[in-house]
């Protein structure tokens, strides 16, 4: 691909002081087997060694801008604003494709006009780079999903996975940017909701969990207030949907995290509270909530005495 030519994908990477990782998330895209791409880097404000990674990078299809610090969702709009391709496609900088990626999901799509968006399986290694059996990112469900992911399970979707066609968004609207977390779901629901979503269940994408990215490395008070936000933000949005299921899944979401909080023990009290909000949605299933928490706790003082490290909630 030359300058001059329309690329068909748009790669978007947004990137806040991760110059140890970037390099090699870049690298992982420019030596795709499908070439017909532009990569738009954006640096949201980093204060590290950011601009010479990107400096060391040689290559047409590359598009690197800075803005100031706005967050990833900003990041990620104004790349989606200078996009030329016919698909969009992410990468967060601390992750990695596996070389076919582009060329599984270009083909996909070209194959299948009734789809407007794919997903795939992910790997996930830790910081040196060995695979987590625990945690695995399967890629099954296809077609009318909305219920499957608009509350992050039972579907979960990694946004590296993702190629989207470009209208989509035009007709869906952007990253919302003043959400910190959940953000990439919100968006997977708002297309389930009006497109049909194709997938392929081989993984083309490496997830890297390190420091900065695990649970106990965040704020549970953030995680907290963008639970309540994204779940307001269903009620609000999908009213035509029966209510049943939104208390189910809003019950669902706080449940999965109110334990995960569980299993740290500063957080532990937060954790409670993210429970008894589930109860409120769902006062029948008061039981088997109360239930899972006691084996929560029990399985996390285990790990604790024998030395077993925690899994990692996203």
């Amino acid at each position: 691909m030359t300058q001059a030519t329309t690329p068909m994908v748009s790669v978007i990477i947004p990137t806040y002081n991760r110059a140890a990782l970037l390099g090699e998330a870049v690298q992982s895209v420019l030596c795709q087997t499908f070439d017909d791409f532009e990569l738009i880097v954006v640096d949201d404000g980093s204060t590290d060694n950011t601009p010479e990674v990107m400096q060391a990078f040689d290559d047409a299809r590359l598009i690197h801008v800075r803005q100031e610090n706005r967050g990833r969702s900003a990041a990620r709009n104004r790349a989606i604003g200078l996009a030329k391709g016919r698909y969009i496609a992410f990468l967060d900088s601390d992750d990695l494709y596996l070389k076919g990626k582009l060329q599984q999901q270009v083909a996909l799509l070209n194959a299948r006009p009734d789809i407007d968006m794919i997903y795939t399986a992910a790997i996930c290694v830790d910081e040196k780079g060995v695979p987590l059996e625990r945690q695995v990112y399967q890629a099954d469900a296809e077609g009318d999903i909305y219920r499957q992911v608009a509350f992050f399970r039972p579907v979960t979707i990694t946004l590296p996975t993702v190629m989207i066609r470009r209208e989509v968004l035009e007709v869906v609207g952007p990253f919302d940017e003043r959400m910190e977390r959940f953000e990439d779901t919100d968006l997977w629901r708002r297309i389930a909701k009006r497109f049909r979503i194709g997938v392929i269940s081989e993984p083309t994408c490496i997830l890297r969990t390190h420091s900065d990215n695990e649970l106990a490395s965040q704020d549970p008070q953030k995680i907290t207030s963008a639970i309540g936000y994204y779940i307001a933000k269903i009620m609000r949005e999908d009213g035509d949907v029966d209510r049943a299921f939104l208390k189910a899944g809003a019950a669902g979401l706080l449940e999965y995290y109110g334990r995960a909080f569980l299993t740290i023990p500063g957080w532990r009290r937060q954790g409670f509270l993210l429970l008894r909000k589930a109860i409120r949605f769902q006062p029948l299933r008061v039981l088997p909530i109360c239930l899972a928490a006691l084996r929560t706790l029990l399985g996390a003082a285990m790990r604790s005495a024998f030395g077993i490290a925690q899994g990692t909630a996203k």
